[in-house]
């Protein structure tokens, strides 16, 4: 596949390797699957592989990201189970050196003429902000809407109309929950991404075939844990008053494709590898109801679901 920016020559300061590795992960081209599941939490790493692995290949751990790699004992892929980290920032980091592990002849630090399009979906963990959809369920991104300003410094195109209309509406929302007179009111700006259609379908038929709890739909992707989702712990005023309950009212443009959760690493998982035009999809489980505040302690056997479910999508999806 052809890429942008063929022919630049990379240097030390723009992706340091050290000893033929990215620096961040610590990972060699050769150790990355193309098939690739990301998670936030470094412990989540060796969990999956202990429960969906029959060979672990990798297995690194450096600047609080963990990776392994290996081959699932069910369906016989290589796989890579990646950290994110928590929020944009730090997914940022990931995804750069992941596409850079696929793309960068490390030899000559200059893009490969010739590269295929890595498929990778984010697992995680969530807040639900649909009253009706219980704790423990799945939620399949149709659409994210982020809210950092991480994806504005990649200047992507809308991926299509729907896109313009969620950012319309968050804005609207945005708008009517600012404090008067807030020194930062009117500067945050959000950015609507989507899953790849294909790959969402495969999901979609899994989670079906499997018989799981689940659903599509809108996503809000924060940009950090507390005042960004409404939380006023700190001793600081806010930006933004009421910003959850304007969330929990906000209308789907679409019947049937509502408005299901929070999270804070989708947004900008969506916006850059769909811009990168790798395939990417989102999968969350309900750990907490933020309407009537219930909360799930134990959520280990919806997130090996969804690791189940995620690989079966891979497979069905082909060669990827």
């Amino acid at each position: 596949m052809k890429g942008a920016y063929m022919g630049k020559l990379l240097t030390p300061d723009d992706l340091p390797i050290v000893r033929g590795r990215v620096y961040h992960l610590d990972l060699a081209p050769e150790e990355l699957a193309r098939r690739v599941i990301v998670v936030g939490d470094p412990d989540r790493v060796p969990v999956l592989a202990e429960e969906l692995l029959a060979l672990r290949e990798v297995d690194r751990f450096h600047r609080g990201f963990r990776t392994i790699t290996g081959v699932t004992a069910e369906t016989g892929q290589r796989v890579s189970f990646v950290t994110s980290g928590i929020g944009a920032p730090s997914t940022e980091i990931v995804l750069n050196e992941l596409a850079a592990l696929n793309e960068v002849d490390f030899a000559t630090m200059t893009r490969r003429e010739q590269w295929q399009p890595l498929t990778l979906v984010r697992l995680g963990t969530s807040g639900g902000l649909n009253p009706v959809t219980p704790v423990g369920t799945l939620i399949l991104t149709d659409y994210v809407v982020g809210m950092d300003n991480t994806a504005l410094y990649y200047d992507i195109p809308l991926p299509d109309e729907a896109c313009a209309l969620l950012e319309e509406k968050v804005g609207s929302v945005l708008t009517g929950t600012e404090l008067p007179g807030a020194r930062f009111a009117g500067k945050i700006a959000p950015y609507a991404a989507r899953s790849d259609r294909g790959l969402l379908a495969s999901l979609t038929a899994a989670a079906s075939t499997l018989e799981l709890n689940w659903t599509r739909g809108l996503t809000i992707s924060s940009a950090g844990f507390f005042a960004e989702q409404g939380r006023g712990v700190a001793r600081v005023g806010t930006t933004q008053v009421n910003l959850l309950d304007a969330f929990e009212r906000l209308a789907s443009p679409w019947p049937g494709l509502e408005l299901q959760n929070m999270e804070m690493e989708a947004g900008f998982f969506l916006h850059f590898l769909g811009g990168m035009r790798y395939r990417a999809a989102v999968v969350c489980v309900v750990i907490n109801q933020r309407a009537t505040g219930v909360f799930m302690a134990d959520y280990r056997r919806q997130v090996l679901d969804g690791a189940r479910l995620i690989l079966r999508a891979f497979k069905d999806y082909g060669d990827a």
